[in-house]
């Protein structure tokens, strides 16, 4: 089981280099819920460019679950603090890092920083980029 962060998780809901992100979805990954909120968000944001409609959205939404599994970001807040104070890192991101050292999973991020933070903490991270065609 790996862990999924918002951005990789965009990455193939957006069909940006999703391929490779497949691959991990398919062999089971992990998010936090906060990553419901932040791939919705995006959907909001193609809408708005008129890059993908409200029913395709919708259904996104409702698949999402099916995809990966889902856990609460409340457990994981302690240490995701200390994280983002001592990296300078976001919460969001340091939640995903938290919950990665908490179950010991490699964590798939599209992020840089995040990445390479995460792998200063001992986690195996999984940096997915688009691919040039």
């Amino acid at each position: 089981m790996k862990v999924i962060d918002s951005s990789a998780l965009i990455k193939y809901i957006a069909k940006e280099g999703w391929e490779e992100v497949e691959k991990h979805l398919i062999e089971g990954c992990v998010t936090l819920d906060l990553a419901l909120k932040e791939t919705a968000n995006a959907l909001v944001e193609k809408m708005l460019r008129k890059e993908a409609d409200l029913n395709t959205a919708k259904k996104i939404m409702l698949h999402m679950p099916k995809i990966v599994k889902l856990t609460s970001q409340t457990q994981h807040f302690q240490k995701a603090l200390e994280t983002a104070i001592k990296h300078k890192l976001t919460i969001y991101d340091a939640l995903f890092i938290a919950l990665a050292m908490s179950i010991n999973a490699p964590l798939l991020t599209s992020d840089r920083a995040q990445a390479e933070i995460s792998k200063k903490h001992g986690v195996i991270t999984i940096l997915v980029l688009n691919v040039a065609l």
